[in-house]
């Protein structure tokens, strides 16, 4: 069943706007740029500066599970709508509330910012995935890949507003920016006919030779969280993420430590972004052929073998083993979205995806806890790399465990075929 003139517009609209909003979603992690001038300006400390990303950060999942769930009840058009309108006033208030008390702009810049966003995030992201049955990863790669690329453009962008006018006018001016892609993604939203959607999962499936993916079992977030196969995913995310942000933090003033030139140290970062943002992109569009679990174990074994690097080297190959640490973390953002969905199946993916996503933040908020509590014994950084190397192999385990589980699935899947129920079989049964 092809594609009419109208689907096909309304596809490349839904993409095009899609990404355009998803864009922004990257906000938050330039906010580093903007901590010195907040501080500056409100007299914060930079505890209470960083704050305002942590709460982004944590709401950011909250949201997706609220926007999921809405999607699945309403309409995504809906949830695109209130996410975008709250992403859009928590940035554009945010303008107006550097002040001596952190406590607005906690609720603006952190709740509201964080919550739209994530309500729009993976409701945009299974929406691309619907529009191409049999080629997931290669949707969903697509605007995760325009959320990689926020910083390579936002940064430098930020960096001459808050030259010219100040936290307060920059966040004004990004603010009415977000609005506008957040009415365009509105206006051009749409959500493919599921007639049509379940027809071409079916002969997709059949090309690919996947029959068992002609009768998935739609997993709720309920049902979700009662597999093993859950847990084992998100703990494959939680400690494959750990390494990365172990690093990020400190990626230009290790280098500099070392004795690497200023130059280096920053060409570094801005090539690692340019690789973040083609990985997400590039392997889960190769894991539409190749399988999943296989690219997500590349990306593992990778990882090891960086951040190894990175605890017992001090030449230029450590500025290597940060723009691979940049691709690994990439490929780990591309590659889960469309690996949720393969598991548990499509139709409740958004929400699903949210409560994976809390590896995210227990990641994010773990990395610098155990890098202070490491730094702060008098232990060098290599070894604070070497445990983020122990965790990229905790990580591959773990995926080991999702992968006997999947094949464990399989085997009722093939018993299904001879005349057995399916009521049990995960949609990724027969993911390799």
């Amino acid at each position: 069943m092809k594609l009419t003139a109208t689907q096909k517009r309304q596809r490349i609209l839904m993409m095009v706007f899609g990404a355009f909003a998803i864009f922004f979603t990257g906000y938050p992690h330039i906010w580093s740029i903007y901590q010195p001038y907040v501080m500056e300006q409100a007299g914060w400390t930079q505890g209470q500066a960083s704050l305002c990303f942590y709460l982004a950060l944590a709401t950011f999942v909250f949201g997706n599970i609220v926007g999921g769930r809405i999607q699945d009840k309403k309409s995504p058009r809906l949830v695109v709508f209130i996410g975008g309108a709250i992403f859009t006033v928590g940035v554009i208030l945010s303008a107006f509330l550097i002040i001596p008390s952190p406590i607005p702009i906690y609720l603006t810049y952190g709740v509201m910012q964080g919550f739209g966003q994530g309500m729009i995030y993976t409701t945009i992201i299974s929406t691309a995935q619907k529009w191409f049955p049999g080629r997931t990863g290669f949707a969903s790669g697509i605007v995760v890949t325009a959320n990689g690329l926020c910083g390579f453009f936002l940064s430098p962008i930020s960096r001459m507003l808050l030259e010219k006018t100040g936290p307060s006018g920059t966040l004004l001016v990004i603010g009415i920016v977000i609005g506008i892609s957040w009415i365009l993604s509105s206006i051009f939203f749409y959500v493919p006919d599921e007639e049509w959607r379940k027809q071409m999962e079916q002969e997709a499936a059949q090309k690919s030779g996947n029959t068992a993916a002609v009768a998935q079992k739609q997993y709720t977030s309920g049902e979700m969280m009662h597999t093993k196969s859950f847990y084992f995913l998100l703990a494959t995310m939680l400690f494959g993420l750990i390494s990365y942000f172990l690093v990020s933090p400190v990626s230009q003033t290790h280098q500099l430590s070392l004795g690497i030139p200023s130059a280096v140290a920053v060409s570094a970062v801005m090539i690692g972004s340019i690789v973040n943002a083609s990985t997400r992109l590039v392997l889960p569009t190769l894991a539409d052929k190749v399988g999943r679990v296989v690219c997500i174990k590349v990306v593992l074994m990778v990882s090891i073998v960086a951040m190894a690097v990175l605890a017992l080297t001090s030449s230029y190959s450590v500025t290597v083993a940060i723009v691979i640490m940049y691709g690994c973390y990439g490929g780990i953002m591309g590659s889960f979205p469309s690996f949720t969905s393969s598991i548990f199946g499509i139709k409740h993916s958004g929400e699903n995806y949210g409560y994976v996503m809390f590896g995210i933040v227990i990641a994010t908020i773990g990395a610098p806890a155990l890098t202070g509590f490491m730094t702060g014994r008098g232990l060098q950084m290599q070894m604070v790399f070497a445990v983020g190397a122990v965790f990229a192999v905790v990580s591959l385990v773990c995926l080991s465990f999702l992968e006997k589980e999947l094949k464990k699935m399989n085997n009722i899947e093939k018993e299904k075929e001879n005349g057995i129920s399916n009521d049990e079989i995960p949609a990724g049964a027969g993911e390799k």
